[in-house]
């Protein structure tokens, strides 16, 4: 489900130098030298850009609604007193496949249309909502990519690796470290959203409007039928592989899954307005978080970048934080350190609320009522995790070389079918393993 700005390593990548109308082959037309001088010239006005290379900039397994890539721009900057010199800028650019069959089949108009909207109107209104509050000289939320131009078919973005980004290993999961960087993160982009909820409810509902539930919508019902289907009759076996027929866990598993209702209750949790309702990040997984190391201490996280807003929603706070406790961590961290963890996003989270709000609401006015709500909320609509890990977790733990490649020509396979395109992803042990521990946490917290 994500699209990941950053790639581990760029050692399966293709350079192609590409100038003129030879971009319109290698990136589906919407890369050209033309357009990058166009939006440079806004941007450095004092740069001419005179050639571009461009590198696939996603592995197999990691995107399936966009086509990513790694532009590496050069021309010459003029200084002020004349004279010229050499200019190089490395960019991410995000662009809508070029089939409309693809659009269609993986609902990528609706998911880009989310992704600008983010950039071009909710973070900016967001971000200065915080500079009202805390003032101009006061750090700001600032943990996502530059964007440089975002429109109905293309993003261009800072390319994050050139900062010494970089994405964590997928098959792992997080390490506590990681885990707490990120939900610091997280905690702090909702408490922007929640704060301006609270102080502008009428700016708030408009800004919301702006977007749409880009999967887990009853328009998508017929749409999805087939694809999820096919997930939970898998994730229903590799949890049967497992843990005994007869065990409280199994039916739970089988109560949530094998409903025909599953997409239904899918649909009820992502847009059930709760008192903590706010506009998500949608897509909490490893894919979409990027981390800078100290070079000395890689254990040791210097920052954290979240990427890919395709699928931001309005919801309850507590479906992101499902996704990226349960689908992102193994069993041991969860066991060992799971209060710990929601007492970290918490804290976090009430302290900007208390910075960014003159009065907060009664039933969230102090830390301890703030988290007694979130706990009952993420009771109330944790178990949205388990259904996105259906998704997530074949695709997390198989290899690149396993995952079915969305560069190829996909025409010939959707052309004719109705619904969205199943993803096989072969199951393994590991990820047996990791659907069977969330069955189980989620029974024993009461969430499933």
């Amino acid at each position: 489900m994500g699209i990941p700005e950053t790639p581990k390593t760029a050692a399966t990548t293709t350079t192609t130098t590409t100038t003129g109308t030879e971009a319109a082959n290698e990136s589906k037309n919407a890369l050209t030298l033309c357009t990058f001088q166009e939006i440079f010239k806004h941007v450095e006005p004092e740069v001419q850009i005179e050639a571009f290379e461009l590198a696939q900039g996603s592995d197999r397994g990691d995107n399936y609604t966009a086509a990513l890539y790694r532009i590496c721009l050069s021309g010459k900057r003029q200084q002020l007193d004349g004279s010229t010199h050499k200019w190089e800028q490395n960019v991410i650019c995000k662009v809508l496949p070029e089939s409309v069959v693809q659009r269609e089949a993986y609902k990528s108009d609706k998911l880009f249309r989310n992704e600008v909207e983010f950039y071009t109107t909710i973070m900016p209104e967001l971000v200065k909502f915080q500079a009202s509050k805390t003032g101009l000289n006061a750090p700001l939320f600032n943990s996502i990519p530059k964007c440089y131009t975002a429109r109905h078919d293309l993003l261009i973005m800072e390319d994050l690796r050139v900062r010494g980004f970089e994405m964590s290993d997928r098959h792992k999961g997080l390490s506590m470290e990681e885990t707490q960087s990120v939900l610091l993160q997280v905690a702090q982009l909702h408490a922007l959203s929640l704060a301006y909820k609270f102080e502008h409810p009428l700016e708030f509902t408009k800004m919301c409007s702006t977007i749409s539930e880009g999967i887990f919508c009853t328009a998508n019902t017929s749409w999805y039928k087939n694809y999820y289907e096919r997930l939970t009759k898998n994730a229903i076996k590799m949890v049967s592989d497992v843990l005994p027929a007869d065990s409280k866990y199994m039916q739970a598993m089988l109560s949530f899954a094998e409903s025909s209702s599953f997409f239904g209750q899918m649909v009820e949790l992502a847009s059930a307005e709760s008192p903590l309702s706010a506009i998500c990040h949608g897509d909490c997984w490893v894919n979409n978080f990027l981390y800078r190391y100290d070079p000395e201490d890689r254990q040791r996280v210097l920052e954290v970048a979240l990427i890919d807003f395709q699928l931001v929603r309005y919801s309850s706070i507590a479906l992101d934080i499902a996704n990226l406790l349960y689908c992102c961590t193994t069993k041991q961290m969860r066991d060992a350190q799971l209060k710990p963890l929601l007492k970290v996003y918490t804290e976090e989270l009430y302290k900007w609320l208390q910075v960014l709000c003159n009065v907060l609401p009664e039933q969230c006015n102090t830390l301890e009522k703030f988290q007694e709500l979130f706990a009952q909320e993420l009771k109330t609509y944790g178990r949205f995790a388990l259904g996105l890990a259906m998704d997530i977790i074949p695709i997390s733990t198989c290899s690149s070389e396993d995952a079915p490649d969305m560069y190829l020509n996909r025409n010939d396979d959707l052309d004719g079918d109705v619904g969205a395109p199943t993803l096989n992803f072969p199951p393994n042990d590991l990820c047996r393993q990791k659907m069977s521990e969330i069955v189980i946490d989620m029974v024993d917290s009461d969430m499933l």
